[in-house]
């Protein structure tokens, strides 16, 4: 079914329910999943449209999207857990962990952080600007004896170039450039610290404590590889399938028995590859909004959350979405106009998500598409599907 049409409607509707099945008719958006949490609780969750437009399967609540660059949060996360057990400080040097010497060759003497990772300050080239190394990283480690980070990040390495590295120096917050592969060094670095597979270390320590037991950085992980949602973009007036597009049957495992945790930190799609839907998702966000647990489970103490959700850094003019940071966390007022939020957006092969939160109100929008025609929108790095489902949810929902 690659011409968009609704899955028929099985219950009574609501309001918001109405508004957005007409915003998914105007954007043809493929399928969304949203929660809206408020007053420390899940006030309200649905799911529209379909996970699956050519088998012809509805999205439920029960359905799992990919949530891309939200995933950076969990990363985030994880390293923090490492930070509370003494491992390190946030302006040692990555060098001395990692193994090898990791410097700007236009900056030698200047040492590269955690703090610097978690903020986009690394120095590291935009992924555009460096010929998308993460994604050239992540494909040639596709296999069982994988490239090490070493490969990559050292000058002489097998995959290394030149166009890895700006001219900027580590830690100038006007040398913001948003980095993929800062996500996959972290994870190599909860690894080399932990002694686990990064997607092993998400389970035992986030994901199943929080209760999202239908969520993983692995898809070999998923109980029902049925429940998980196909990725699509819009092209030339119909959908083409992207990822995840697995027609019930999970992908062969690659055989990576041989592999040493740290050495390469991409295996398992740390800077987007989690997979989830939105009420787990606001699990671990209410665990935010309650300084680092929920529902009796804590995956951080209150004082590392403060330090994570304390702008790190603002500048006018670096990017259009990003002119302020915590530790990972994107701190905005563009997301609602006027109101200060902290959280993190997703983009990546047509799908669109976002996990946002007010701490000084109490509420935050979850929501997570597979599929639209979305365009330019007027709030800094969010499009206009985004923008009008944050509001739907915001004025139907939370709003006195």
């Amino acid at each position: 079914m690659s011409l968009w049409i609704q899955p028929p409607v099985t219950g009574p509707t609501t309001e918001v329910d109405k508004k957005i099945m007409t915003l998914m008719e105007s954007f043809k958006i493929v399928g969304v999943l949203a929660a809206v949490v408020k007053e420390k609780q899940v006030i309200w969750s649905n799911a529209y449209g379909w996970s699956d437009l050519d088998r012809e399967i509805a999205a439920t609540e029960d359905s799992v999207f990919r949530i891309a660059s939200i995933s950076k949060l969990f990363v985030a996360t994880s390293l923090m857990q490492q930070f509370e057990q003494g491992k390190f400080q946030l302006d040692d040097d990555i060098s001395d962990f990692l193994g090898f010497s990791f410097r700007n060759p236009h900056h030698p003497d200047d040492p590269i952080t955690f703090r610097h990772l978690l903020t986009h300050t690394t120095s590291l080239n935009e992924d555009e600007t460096g010929g998308e190394l993460y994604v050239v990283f992540s494909q040639a480690s596709r296999k069982s004896d994988p490239p090490t980070m070493e490969d990559l990040l050292v000058p002489g390495g097998s995959l290394y170039t030149d166009s890895l590295w700006s001219s900027n120096r580590p830690g100038d917050p006007s040398s913001f450039s948003y980095s993929n592969l800062a996500s996959m060094i972290v994870a190599a670095l909860v690894e080399r610290m932990s002694s686990v597979p990064f997607d092993q270390y998400c389970r035992e320590h986030i994901l199943r404590p929080l209760g999202m037991t239908g969520s993983d950085f692995n898809v070999q992980a998923m109980k029902d590889i049925n429940k998980l949602g196909v990725i699509y973009s819009w092209v030339d007036g119909q959908y083409v399938s992207g990822v995840d597009d697995f027609k019930c049957v999970k992908p062969e495992p690659i055989d990576w028995s041989g592999y040493v945790p740290g050495t390469n930190g991409s295996l398992f799609g740390p800077q987007g590859g989690l997979r989830t839907n939105a009420r787990e998702l606001s699990k671990f966000m209410m665990a935010f909004l309650q300084g680092g647990a929920n529902e009796g489970a804590r995956i951080l103490q209150p004082k590392t959350v403060e330090m994570m959700l304390t702008s790190q850094w603002t500048f006018e003019g670096v990017d259009p979405g990003f002119n302020e940071i915590g530790l990972q966390f994107h701190i905005t007022n563009q997301f609602i106009p006027n109101k200060k939020m902290f959280g993190h957006g997703g983009s990546a092969y047509g799908l669109y998500s976002g996990l946002y939160f007010s701490r000084e109100e109490d509420f935050g929008i979850v929501f997570l598409t597979n599929g639209s025609n979305a365009d330019e929108g007027t709030r800094g790095s969010f499009n206009n599907v985004e923008e009008a489902l944050i509001d739907t949810l915001y004025e139907e929902l939370i709003k006195e």
